[in-house]
C-alpha cells in the first residue's frame, strides 16, 4: 500500500506557507506614534532593537503553517493505494415486472418475495435499488434507503393490471447506475420475458454501456390462457324497440375444450352458456342482443371460465353505455323513403327531424339554428345557399350525410371542395344490379351487422351510382365490381358521409331492405358531434376529460360504487383524471353533486393476455453498446483500477485532514487574540 493523490498539482498551494513566515520575520513598524517636544532628542541615542529575522511566537507560527498544509493536502485528495477505496463493490438494480401478464402462475408474487429476500440478506458491499415496472416505471427502493425501509416498501406492493414497456424501465435503471458507487453495474430483470414487451421497442438506439444484464430463465415458450377483450356496445332501434347490440372477443390458447361465458347487465344475467373451443380460431367474436330502456345508464360485465388457464386476471371485462339523448336532423331531400324513415312515427325519442324548405334556405342560414346532422341530396347543391349550409355544417364540427343522386358541373365543383372527384355515372342493365361485396365491418356504422339479426348487407343492390374517387376520404363499402359506394370524408372537423347513390328505387334496393332503418340510425349516431372523451381506458391511464361548453364546475370527482376515488380540478373546461388501477366501471360527477355525468369502463390491455415468451430477446442486444473484442474486459479492469472521488470520500484520511485544518485555524485565531490582550 502506498500514498497517492488524485490532484497532486494542488501541492503548489503549499507555497502559501511563505505568508506566515513573512508575517513573523518582517520588521515591525509602530503606527500611531505621537511625538512630544521634550522627548524629541531621545532619537539620538535609541534603544537597540531586536533582530528582525527571529521568530517571535513559535506556537502561533506552527498553527498557521499546519492549517495551511492540512487544507492544501486535503484539496490534493490523498488516498491509500491498495486500501478499500470503494467498499461498494457492486451496484445492483432490480426491475420488478408488475404488469398483468406477470400474474400468470403467481409469477409476480414469487419474484417480489425473491427480491425481498435478496434485499434483506444482501451484503453491505452491494448497494441495491428496485424499480417497479407498470405503465410508468417508478423507483420503489433507492440506493440510499435502509434495508428495513426497503422491506416495508416491497411488502406493500400488490399485483397490478397495468401494461408496461421494458425500454423505459431499463433506461431508468441505467440512469440510477450512472450515479452509483459500485465498480460493477448490474441490472436484474424479475419478469416473464413476454415477447411483445421486447419487440415493441426493438429499434431503440443503444444506451447500456458496461452493464451486466441478468434475464429470467423461461421454462416454456407459451402458457395456456383464456381471455376476454374489446367489449363494444351500441343501441339500435328497430321500430319501437330499443335494443343493445354487444360484441366481445374471446381468445383461447392451450388445451381448453370449452369455456363458460356469463354476461351481466345492470345486475341481470343476460346469458350463461358454454362455448365450444375445439376446431375454432384462436380469437372468437361473441355477440349478444337484448332489449333495454333507452333513457337509463347501462353497465355490465362479461366473465369466462375454463381450464387450463394460467392467468385469471384477464377473465373479466367491463362495459358501459350512456342513455339516449334525442338528436336533431335537418332533412333536405325528396326521397319518400328518407322522409318516412325519419318521421316521428319511426324515430320518435331518437331523432327529431325538421324538413327544410328549399325556397327558404336563406332564412335557414340567417337563423343559425343548425341541427346535429344535415341529410341532403346532391341535386339541391346547385343552390348556392344549400352549398353554404353544407359547408357551415362540416366546418363547425356537425355531421353531414350526402346522397349523390345527381351530378352537374356545379355539383362536381362542390364535391371537389369536399375531397371527391366525380368520374361519371354508372347505370346497370335491368336484372344485373351490383351487390355489396365488401363492407368495413369494424366501423361503428357496420359493426352491428356482423349479427344476422339485422339482416345481411350483402343482399343490398345498387343499379345506378356515381363513380366517386375520394382523395380525402375513406371508402367503407365496395360493390362486387370494386366501385366505392359509401365513404367517410376526412377533410373537415365535422363527420361527412357520402353515398354514391340516392335513396330511392331508381338507384338502390336498400330503402326496402330490413337493414335500412338500423343503418340510417347508426349513420346519424356516428355523424353526430360527440363527446371527444373516450369511455374505455386501460388501468392507471391518464386522460383529459372535456366538460360541456358553458358549464361552471370547480372539480370532477371519480367514484366507484362505494366511495370517492379521486378529485381533479377543472381548468378551461378540462380535467385531467387518472383512471383506477383495477378494472371495473367508474362514474364521474361534478363538484358535490351525485348525478352521474359520465361513465367509464377500465379493462386490461389485450396484449397482456398474450402469454408467449422469448429466451434471448433481440432488443436487448440492440440496446447494449457494441464494444470491440477485448474492450469489455479492459473496461472492467480499468474500472477496478480507477479511484473515483466518491471512493476517496469513503476513506477517513480526507475527512481528518479537513477537520484538522479547520481546528488549526480556530486555534490560531485564539492564540492571536490572546497575544493581542497581553500586549
Amino acid at each position: 500500500m502506498s500514498w497517492s493523490f488524485l490532484n497532486p498539482w494542488f501541492w503548489l498551494g503549499a507555497l502559501v506557507v511563505a505568508a506566515p513566515v513573512w508575517l513573523h520575520l518582517r520588521r515591525r513598524r509602530e503606527t500611531n506614534v505621537v511625538e512630544f517636544t521634550a522627548l524629541r532628542f531621545l532619537d539620538d541615542q535609541p534603544e537597540p532593537r531586536r533582530s528582525p529575522w527571529r521568530l517571535r511566537d513559535l506556537l502561533l507560527f506552527a498553527m498557521r503553517v499546519l492549517a495551511l498544509l492540512l487544507l492544501v493536502s486535503a484539496f490534493a485528495w490523498p488516498y491509500l493505494r491498495g486500501a478499500n477505496t470503494a467498499p461498494v463493490k457492486e451496484s445492483r438494480v432490480y426491475i420488478l415486472d408488475n404488469t398483468l401478464s406477470h400474474q400468470a402462475n403467481d409469477g409476480f408474487t414469487h419474484d417480489r418475495d425473491r427480491v425481498l429476500s435478496e434485499v434483506s440478506k444482501g451484503p453491505s458491499t452491494i448497494q441495491m435499488a428496485v424499480i417497479e415496472l407498470t405503465s410508468v416505471p417508478r423507483v420503489v427502493v433507492s440506493f440510499g434507503e435502509s434495508r428495513e425501509m426497503a422491506k416495508q416498501k416491497l411488502k406493500a406492493l400488490e399485483p397490478s393490471y397495468q401494461r408496461g414497456s421494458y425500454l423505459p424501465a431499463f433506461r431508468q435503471a441505467n440512469s440510477l447506475l450512472g450515479n452509483s458507487l459500485g465498480e460493477e453495474k448490474h441490472i436484474i430483470l424479475m419478469g416473464d420475458n413476454q415477447e411483445n414487451q421486447w419487440t415493441e421497442n426493438v429499434n431503440s438506439p443503444p444506451f447500456l454501456r458496461n452493464v451486466q444484464i441478468d434475464l429470467p430463465k423461461i421454462t416454456a415458450l407459451a402458457l395456456p390462457n383464456l381471455s376476454l377483450s374489446e367489449p363494444r356496445v351500441q343501441r339500435i332501434f328497430l321500430g319501437d324497440k330499443s335494443l343493445v347490440n354487444f360484441t366481445v372477443k374471446l381468445a383461447h390458447k392451450g388445451e381448453a375444450k370449452t369455456a363458460n361465458i356469463v354476461l351481466r347487465a345492470n345486475e341481470q344475467v343476460i346469458f350463461n352458456r358454454a362455448v365450444e373451443l375445439e376446431n375454432q380460431p384462436d380469437t372468437i367474436l361473441l355477440q349478444a342482443q337484448w332489449e333495454a330502456a333507452p333513457a337509463a345508464w347501462l353497465r355490465g360485465e362479461v366473465t369466462v371460465e375454463g381450464a387450463p388457464d394460467a392467468l385469471a386476471g384477464d377473465n373479466r371485462v367491463f362495459f358501459s353505455l350512456a342513455p339516449v339523448v334525442e338528436g336533431k336532423v335537418a332533412l333536405l331531400a325528396q326521397s319518400p323513403y328518407l322522409r318516412l324513415a325519419l318521421s316521428p312515427e319511426v324515430m320518435r325519442g331518437q331523432w327529431a327531424t325538421r324538413v327544410l324548405d328549399p325556397t327558404k334556405l336563406a332564412a335557414e342560414l340567417a337563423a343559425n339554428e343548425d341541427a346535429d346532422v344535415l341529410v341532403v341530396e346532391s341535386n339541391y347543391l346547385q343552390s348556392g345557399d344549400a352549398r353554404k349550409l353544407l359547408w357551415r355544417y362540416v366546418t363547425n364540427g356537425r355531421g353531414v350525410v350526402l346522397l349523390v343522386n345527381r351530378v352537374t358541373p356545379s355539383i362536381s365543383g362542390c364535391l371537389r371542395e369536399l375531397g371527391f372527384e366525380a368520374e361519371g355515372t354508372v347505370t346497370t342493365e335491368k336484372g344485373s344490379a351490383e351487390r355489396f361485396q365488401f363492407v368495413y365491418s369494424n366501423h361503428p356504422i357496420f359493426h352491428p351487422f356482423l349479427s344476422s339479426d339485422y339482416g345481411s348487407l350483402m343482399d343490398v343492390k345498387v343499379s345506378k351510382y356515381v363513380q366517386l374517387k375520394g382523395s380525402q376520404a375513406m371508402p367503407l363499402v365496395f360493390s362486387e365490381k370494386g366501385a366505392g359506394l359509401f365513404f367517410q370524408g376526412t377533410k373537415f372537423p365535422g363527420k361527412l358521409f357520402v353515398a354514391a347513390f340516392g335513396m330511392d328505387r331508381e338507384h338502390t334496393s336498400w330503402p326496402v331492405d330490413q337493414t335500412f332503418i338500423p343503418f340510417l340510425d347508426l349513420t346519424l349516431q356516428t355523424a353526430r358531434a360527440e363527446d371527444p372523451t373516450p369511455t374505455t381506458f386501460e388501468p392507471a391511464e391518464i386522460s383529459k376529460i372535456q366538460l360541456p361548453v358553458g358549464l361552471t364546475v370547480r372539480e370532477a370527482v371519480l367514484r366507484d360504487e362505494r366511495q370517492v376515488l379521486g378529485r381533479a380540478s377543472v381548468e378551461q373546461g378540462r380535467a385531467q383524471v387518472r383512471m383506477p388501477d383495477k378494472p371495473g366501471v367508474y362514474t364521474l360527477t361534478y363538484d358535490d353533486g351525485a348525478q352521474v355525468e359520465k361513465m367509464f369502463s377500465v379493462n386490461p390491455s389485450p396484449k397482456e393476455s398474450q402469454l408467449t415468451y422469448v429466451d434471448a430477446p433481440e432488443a436487448l442486444k440492440v440496446w447494449q453498446v457494441n464494444l470491440p473484442p477485448g474492450a469489455g474486459k479492459a473496461a472492467v479492469v480499468a474500472a477496478r483500477g480507477k479511484v473515483s472521488l466518491s471512493g476517496i470520500l469513503q476513506q477517513h484520511w480526507w475527512w481528518w485532514m479537513v477537520l484538522g485544518g479547520l481546528a488549526a485555524l480556530m486555534l490560531e485565531m485564539a492564540l492571536a487574540e490572546v497575544g493581542r490582550e497581553r500586549v
